[in-house]
């Protein structure tokens, strides 16, 4: 009879460890990002209400076209106008598709992450701390939103200042919510990777269990490269959206590959583990016929030295990172493309070409 498992004193250490991270969420209700608490909060249809926040930058370029009659700002170009209001509106939309994903997707991770690692539900549960500030949001709100009119300070524009500056502590909520989200996320990859949590043994999951892991980090930087690299590319004209969008892309960027390495190194390393004992298994059935290499001999070991090469075979199968090798080739591509796309507007944005 097997006999149960008992908690050995390392698991003190990993809960003093653990001890060095914020309280987990208490149960009962699920973290929410703070775009979700609002849209929870305001009467009637959720899709209703975003597509009013969507059509918030349409109202701003009216109000700029309004202040330009009376002499108040200047509009470069009115096709640009028109182009970053689309891009905004777009940015919004998937801002709030995407936070209320992550959300919803980290729910459905703790627990399972909770079978494939070597820890406690409640241990899982501190990773991903945070997803429900309102603080962090609304203080990266602010400061873009002091960031962004620069120009117009600059130009001498006061009231375009304030039209921006106003307009974007409205629309940016939902922008500065789904970064945080997104970095929450990530944050929370890294920590699992940094040995905190150990993955359990192969058990034929390609994946090591990790799928959801995978599936859920990439749904966070589709949808930062969805909602922000169509901005970078539509503010032109613009210098300090142009710097802002920009490192908030090339900070993600880097986030996302940053924070998976940690499991890859793990996976590499489970899979270097699980190849060296198939590979010794095969030595240790080859070698009565490496001494007597006798037909009789070869038919007694062809049994154990195909079993020992299927296992070699089902080694080699597991992926060194939690999604599929095709899918990260493309990531890199896009990445890659994301990047030279930012560098090139770097350089064109001083002559707003």
């Amino acid at each position: 009879m097997q006999t149960p498992q008992v908690r050995r004193p390392h698991a003190a250490a990993g809960a003093a460890r653990a001890s060095l991270i914020a309280p987990a969420p208490t149960s009962g209700s699920a973290a929410r990002p703070l775009t979700e608490r609002i849209l929870d909060a305001l009467p009637g249809r959720r899709l209703a209400w975003m597509l009013v926040w969507a059509l918030v930058p349409w109202l701003n370029l009216i109000v700029v076209l309004g202040a330009e009659a009376f002499g108040w700002t200047t509009v470069a170009d009115r096709s640009w106008e028109v182009a970053n209001r689309v891009a905004t509106s777009f940015a919004i939309l998937l801002s709030l598709w995407g936070a209320a994903r992550i959300s919803d997707g980290l729910g459905q991770l703790r627990p399972a992450l909770a079978g494939v690692v070597e820890e406690e539900l409640p241990d899982v549960e501190r990773l991903f701390r945070g997803v429900d500030s309102i603080a962090i949001p609304v203080i990266l709100t602010v400061t873009v939103g002091l960031v962004l009119p620069l120009d117009e300070v600059l130009a001498g524009e006061p009231v375009g200042a304030v039209i921006q500056g106003l307009t974007w502590l409205v629309i940016g909520i939902p922008m500065a919510t789904a970064v945080w989200v997104y970095a929450t996320l990530q944050l929370g990859l890294y920590r699992l990777g940094r040995g905190r949590l150990t993955l359990t043994k192969y058990r034929g999951d390609r994946t090591l269990g990790l799928q959801a892991v995978g599936s859920l980090a990439f749904t966070g930087f589709w949808t930062l490269l969805g909602a922000f690299t169509p901005l970078a590319l539509a503010s032109s004209a613009d210098l300090p959206s142009v710097v802002v969008t920009v490192v908030v892309l090339l900070a993600g960027i880097v986030l996302f590959f940053l924070s998976l390495r940690g499991l890859h190194r793990q996976m590499v390393t489970l899979k270097r583990r699980e190849l060296d004992r198939a590979r010794s298994l095969y030595e240790e059935a080859y070698r009565p016929l490496g001494q007597s290499p006798t037909l009789e001999v070869l038919q007694q070991q062809t049994g154990l030295l195909n079993a020992a090469e299927n296992l070699e075979k089902r080694a080699e199968r597991i992926q060194a990172w939690p999604f599929d090798e095709g899918t990260f080739a493309r990531a890199v591509t896009i990445a890659s493309s994301v990047v030279a796309t930012i560098i090139a507007r770097l350089l064109l944005a001083p002559a707003a070409l």
